[in-house]
């Protein structure tokens, strides 16, 4: 899968100041630096003993995230836990206050970047650190299905917005740029049809959040949906076998996989 930051520009020495990289490996999650990598969120982590610019910090709870400044460099993006709500400029008190309520999930906006040009920006808020995080949809890489079942247009737009998909086989998915994985669901497992180097392949989803403000339980994710894909994975895995010149999905993630522990980190396609 394509990420908007290249894993050459990971500002390892912010990250070694954190206690996060050392000796050529990192000690978060693959899932973490994917979330890093796609200009996400990671989980709520949490930091002793840091030492950064003459401070001496005994403990610090915080998510983590990157992004260019204007030069185009990339930068590292702490966010703490905030005693208060951190207000956002392009929303009014009452979308504030419906987000941090729960009553809506996000807000669309219009952001001006100069002269008469707007861009439209969608707005969640994290419960987590009480800050609302803003994304451009169009950044956002969409899959092309979602448990076997093709997603329409219609659909793709919906998700990018945030706005809440339900699937044929009644599996509800979400995008959600305060998660690390980029996807919640009324299901815990879901399996993804992306385009990764150049071609279709599969991500395996397991333990993904539920839907923001769903009160109910989540169900195991063993849908009608979910177990043909499965299928299908299995079956594309082993007639690619077959022929001998093209790469299954356990040869793109082994390749990640190589590729990642050169480098002193791991990461696969399976998570």
């Amino acid at each position: 899968m394509k990420y908007p930051i290249n894993e050459h520009e990971m500002p390892l020495n912010e990250l070694e100041k954190l206690g996060l990289y050392k000796d050529g490996g990192f000690s978060i999650s693959p899932e973490n630096i994917d979330a890093l990598l796609a200009g996400r969120r990671t989980d709520m982590l949490s930091m002793a003993n840091l030492n950064i610019d003459g401070f001496a910090i005994r403990q610090l709870d915080a998510k983590l995230s990157l992004g260019r400044g204007e030069d185009g460099t990339v930068q590292l993006n702490i966010h703490p836990i905030y005693r208060e709500p951190q207000w956002h400029p392009l929303l009014s008190d009452d979308e504030e206050k419906a987000l941090i309520a729960g009553e809506k999930n996000v807000v669309s906006k219009e952001q001006e970047i100069g002269g008469n040009k707007k861009k439209k920006v969608i707005i969640e808020y994290d419960d987590l650190t009480k800050e609302f995080v803003a994304y451009e949809p169009e950044e956002v890489q969409t899959p092309i299905r979602v448990n076997g079942e093709e997603l329409s247009e219609k659909q793709q737009e919906a998700f990018r917005n945030g706005e809440v998909v339900e699937l044929k086989d009644g599996t509800k998915i979400q995008h959600s740029a305060t998660d690390n994985k980029g996807i919640r669901s009324d299901s815990k497992r879901l399996i993804l049809s992306v385009l990764l180097d150049g071609g279709i392949s599969y991500l395996v989803f397991r333990g993904v959040n539920n839907l923001r403000g769903r009160l109910e339980p989540q169900s195991e994710g063993y849908s009608e949906g979910y177990n043909r894909a499965l299928a299908d994975m299995m079956m594309a895995d082993k007639k690619l076998r077959e022929k001998g010149n093209e790469k299954t999905v356990q040869d793109l993630a082994q390749n990640l996989l190589d590729k990642q522990e050169n480098r002193g980190y791991t990461r696969t396609v399976a998570r």
